[in-house]
């Protein structure tokens, strides 16, 4: 116990001093323990298989906008938008990934120039002797081999590029590392590809079937006929329209016609039945004369004005008189007043009528006969159309109750159209580069690791067997050692050296 508290310290653990003292007092463990150590770490170095480490890089191009998931998604109406990095991340642990990849890479004929064998393995790889157990059997072979190709490859996300993803391969051999690189990566893209085309036929299929539902619903309704029938009642409608403004034209005029004509009648009866006073026949007559008179005056001032460039003292003179009766003759007429001219005009139109008395009357029959024919017509015309109208009406209706089953029908089309366009022209979401990484060969454990192992293994050797030395030696070496060993001890000095 107390050779503990030399070796031991309060602050520091162990006494340093005191261990460097031990050291150099077995100085020969100090030599041959790094020695050995060393030499070991370096034989082991020497005996690690090489490392063969190739990789490629990929991209999610899902996560950009002209990628094809997120048309496919907008197409199919998926709300998920394409694979998240967890799914890229564990493409590689899924079953029925590696199931089909080992059922197409044992058909590869380069599949048995494989290097199988586990990366600490010091054996040569014979891959008859690895499927030797399977006896022939095509599952115990895919088994294994799906076993031991994918202990060798990884999938690693990108720390600064989000979208970007590496595929990692590391085998003992630098054939085996690429063959399976170049492999697994164009696998990835056509399983992606496949798994794509397999949700877009999955719609398809889908849709297909509800377009034949929504189709053997919508012949039950016969709206084919029901358009046919509608645009017929169309026509109708607009021909009986442009008769009933034809008619309609054709009616007023006649309207018009009628009522001018029995006012003729009515007031060529009046008149050829009225009696006219022999004062106003006086006064028409009278009116008459002073308005010949006026007009002749007028004539003959303005024929002695327009023929004469220059008057005459007789041309002034005669001018002069024809103005003065001009107006003598106008006092005249005016202060007649209207005495006359109401005369003139039944006069006139006595006369004009007398001539055409014995035809108005039947003229009238005849044209109120056509306006009641006219009439009946196109009444008939309205209630005609009244009744087209509410049939077209009801088509309206019946038609309006299944058009939106019409357009759904025309949407699914076109929904097919573009799923079957989408499935011709799929690609990958994952796309890889075209060219593979450099070729990296290392050992599982590194120069450096090997060096630091050594170096640390070396001291906390050295230290446990000096200790152990130490405790298990009973000499007591100097000063010091005396000291701790034996507390009551009194030192009266140190004895001589002899020769």
């Amino acid at each position: 116990m107390k050779k503990f508290n030399l070796i031991l310290h309060e602050t520091t653990i162990l006494n340093f001093p005191f261990m460097g003292k031990l050291i150099r007092r077995y100085w020969y463990l100090a030599i041959a323990i790094p020695a050995l150590v060393f030499s070991l770490s370096l034989y082991h170095f020497n005996h690690q298989n090489n490392i063969h480490k190739r990789s490629v890089f990929f991209s999610n191009i899902n996560e950009d906008h002209t990628g094809p998931t997120p048309l496919m998604s907008a197409v199919i109406g998926d709300q998920k938008s394409g694979l998240t990095e967890t799914d890229i991340v564990g493409i590689l642990k899924s079953l029925d990934f590696q199931q089909e990849f080992a059922e197409i890479i044992i058909e590869n004929p380069d599949f048995m120039r494989l290097d199988l064998s586990g990366l600490n393995s010091k054996e040569p790889f014979d891959m008859k002797a690895f499927l030797s157990s399977c006896n022939q059997k095509v599952s115990c072979i895919q088994k294994r081999v799906r076993g031991a190709i994918f202990s060798f490859v990884s999938i690693k996300p990108d720390h600064i590029v989000t979208t970007r993803f590496s595929l990692e391969v590391m085998t003992r051999d630098h054939f085996t590392t690429t063959f399976l690189l170049k492999e697994i990566s164009r696998y990835i893209e056509n399983s992606r590809v496949k798994t794509i085309k397999h949700k877009i036929e999955d719609q398809i299929a889908v849709s297909k079937q509800l377009l034949k539902e929504k189709k053997l619903e919508l012949q039950a309704f016969n709206l084919q006929g029901l358009s046919e029938e509608k645009k017929s009642l169309e026509e109708r409608v607009s021909e009986i329209k442009s008769k009933i403004e034809s008619y309609n034209r054709f009616f007023h005029r006649l309207k018009l016609d009628l009522d001018l004509m029995e006012t003729k009648v009515r007031e060529t009866k009046k008149a050829s039945q009225a009696n006219i006073d022999t004062s106003k026949i006086i006064d028409f007559q009278k009116r008459k004369r002073w308005e010949d008179k006026i007009r002749k005056l007028e004539s003959d001032i303005g024929a002695i004005k327009v023929v004469s460039q220059k008057l005459s003292s007789q041309d002034e003179q005669i001018l002069a008189q024809l103005t003065s009766e001009l107006k003598k003759v106008q006092k005249k007429l005016l202060s007649m007043g209207d005495r006359g001219r109401a005369v003139s005009s039944e006069v006139q139109f006595i006369n004009r009528k007398e001539g055409e008395s014995n035809f108005t009357e039947f003229d009238y029959k005849v044209k109120k006969e056509q306006y009641e024919k006219t009439k009946k017509d196109y009444d008939s015309l309205i209630a005609k159309k009244e009744v087209i109208s509410k049939k077209l009406t009801k088509i309206d209706n019946k038609i309006d109750e299944i058009k939106p089953s019409a357009e759904y029908i025309k949407l699914l089309e076109e929904k097919l159209v573009q799923l079957r366009l989408l499935n011709s022209t799929v690609v990958s979401d994952l796309k890889f580069e075209n060219e593979f990484g450099p070729k990296v060969v290392f050992k599982k454990l590194s120069k450096v690791k090997t060096l630091l192992f050594s170096t640390v293994s070396s001291i906390v050797l050295l230290l446990s067997i000096v200790i152990l030395l130490y405790l298990l030696d009973d000499k007591i070496y100097d000063k010091s050692e005396l000291e701790k060993t034996f507390d009551n001890l009194t030192i009266i000095g140190n004895t001589p050296d002899f020769d």
